[in-house]
């Protein structure tokens, strides 16, 4: 990361002048409490050099789920159906192909309403990839005036894998040394897991 700040452009004048600073205040910070003492400094890096990169390379929601899981205690997050995450996902091949296959299903025998859950991973989409990936999802719908009402939630662990061999074998070996790298990052505690919750509403046209 030290690296990366120093040759790349980011939104502070100089990002070695201010990763430094960061571990000093971290230092500083020892009459606090010993998560702050230990991680301090660590989050401040990733939030200075890891959280832009994220940004740039992948987009708002990798970036904004990561800077949230450098919080020392970080909630669950909860995205309802008019918020950016949703929408990203409502738009997702995946998520399409979800409710496409439960409509069909209900339609064809002529329910007045369907429930089903399963797991998907968002490929299709490099930010919801990187931001979500495997997520357990929950479609429910409803029966009204000729017409589904369709609600679909999605709950993912944000967390990272460790796979040392990919490293070396796969096709994005950065991309795995990077995953390994957080992935020791939050064994350590610099980063945090949490769950987030995305619901997604959606009409489709039902059987009459």
């Amino acid at each position: 990361m030290l690296v990366y700040a120093g040759n790349n452009t980011f939104p502070f004048e100089n990002p070695l002048v201010e990763l430094e600073k960061a571990w000093v205040r971290g230092v500083e910070q020892v009459k606090d409490s010993t998560d702050t003492v230990i991680h301090y400094p660590d989050r401040k890096a990733f939030t200075l050099v890891a959280v832009p990169i994220a940004r740039k390379k992948y987009g708002d929601i990798t970036a904004n789920l990561l800077q949230h899981s450098l919080d020392y205690k970080p909630g669950h997050l909860y995205f309802n159906e008019w918020s950016y995450e949703a929408q990203q996902i409502k738009k997702s091949k995946e998520h399409i192909a979800i409710v496409n296959a439960a409509v069909k299903k209900a339609n064809a025998n002529k329910v007045k309403s369907f429930s089903y859950n399963g797991s998907e991973g968002l490929e299709s989409d490099r930010d919801l990839y990187n931001a979500f990936h495997n997520m357990y999802y929950k479609i429910n719908g409803n029966y009204v005036d000729g017409q589904w009402k369709i609600t679909t939630t999605y709950s993912d662990v944000y967390n990272f894998e460790y796979n040392f061999k990919q490293m070396f074998t796969g096709d994005n070996k950065l991309g795995w040394a990077a995953a390994n790298l957080t992935n020791l990052m939050e064994s350590w505690g610099t980063l945090n897991e949490y769950t987030s919750h995305v619901t997604v509403t959606d009409t489709r046209k039902a059987w009459k």
